[in-house]
């Protein structure tokens, strides 16, 4: 009998780890309809797990347009002279808006800004039909103060070269950024280059953008212990229906305010949008160490609008 148990508990752990693999050659399909809160968190777990170099086998595909989390830390305006989903007077005069992207091999501990709520978009080759798709235009591996840049993906004025796109100065794998990185430099966020991720570089956007995901792992503890961006192209303002907005996430054990602003912008997107889309609150665990996981979970208490009510 103990034969027989035993063996029984092999094969359900054999199970398990087959369901837990990912055919990365199954193409990706958008949703066919808007993901209710349990499937939004069960699919953020999903799109966390995916190490994408790019998507379906294409370099011309980016690894953020299948996999990954994009998601922009966010403050309530409470001027009410913006709403939290549209793009900020900073980023509408600057024409990028930052965001971060977490992933299994890009963990991180802390959010931009120490900021403890925000909101998550769909990935752009997954997003429900009649979404817009944002444009992507550079990736840092770590925080590149872009205030102080000359705009969101140029260079700062004292690097003018190093700082600028990545191919512009020889940097083209993780390897080189990771040398430029290393040079002796109070100003480091700063003399980073950018991966070039437009569309417009076709077949070099994916490599581009996985060897940015890749030099932020190479970073060791100083990786974990910061937060990537990714520069998107500013979008146009009050199209709440068209976009493409997966969830609303809080910190849990964070201040009380990161739930209560959550579930403030819960509310007012449905009331804000035609249709009255109900958008997720998710909470969002971050991992305590570098090889620890993200945890995306979905709790009805933590709804003020829910489909299941």
């Amino acid at each position: 009998m103990r034969k027989i148990i035993a063996l029984l508990s092999v094969l359900l752990m054999v199970g398990c780890s087959q369901q837990a693999v990912i055919d990365t050659t199954v193409p990706i399909k958008p949703f066919s309809h808007v993901l209710s809160g349990p499937e939004v968190a069960e699919e953020l777990n999903v799109l966390y797990l995916r190490r994408f170099p790019n998507c379906n086998n294409s370099d011309a595909q980016p690894a953020f347009l299948c996999s990954g989390v994009s998601l922009r830390v966010t403050s309530r305006d409470k001027e009410n002279i913006y709403k939290v989903w549209d793009p900020s007077p900073t980023s509408q005069l600057s024409g990028g808006v930052s965001f971060s992207y977490l992933r299994s091999d890009t963990n991180f501990q802390r959010f931009a800004w120490d900021g403890t709520n925000g909101l998550i978009f769909y990935p752009t080759l997954a997003a429900p039909a009649g979404k817009i798709a944002v444009q992507y235009l550079c990736s840092y591996p770590v925080d590149a103060w872009g205030w102080s840049r000359n705009s969101p993906c140029g260079p700062y004025t004292d690097f003018p070269v190093e700082s600028g796109p990545c191919q512009d100065t020889g940097v083209t794998t993780a390897e080189k950024w990771i040398e430029l990185w290393s040079r002796p430099s109070d100003l480091q966020n700063l003399r980073q280059c950018s991966f070039d991720v437009r569309a417009q570089r076709e077949n070099l956007a994916g490599p581009a953008f996985y060897q940015s995901v890749r030099a932020k792992g190479m970073l060791g503890a100083r990786g974990f212990g910061e937060q990537n961006e990714v520069v998107v192209k500013t979008w146009t303002a009050g199209q709440p229906d068209t976009l493409p907005l997966m969830a609303f996430f809080y910190v849990p054990g964070s201040p009380a305010s990161a739930l209560a602003d959550a579930r403030y912008n819960q509310r007012d997107f449905y009331n804000t949008t035609r249709s009255h889309i109900i958008v997720p609150i998710i909470r969002l665990t971050l991992p305590a160490t570098s090889t620890g996981a993200v945890d995306f979970s979905y709790q009805e208490d933590d709804q003020v609008i829910s489909a299941q009510r």
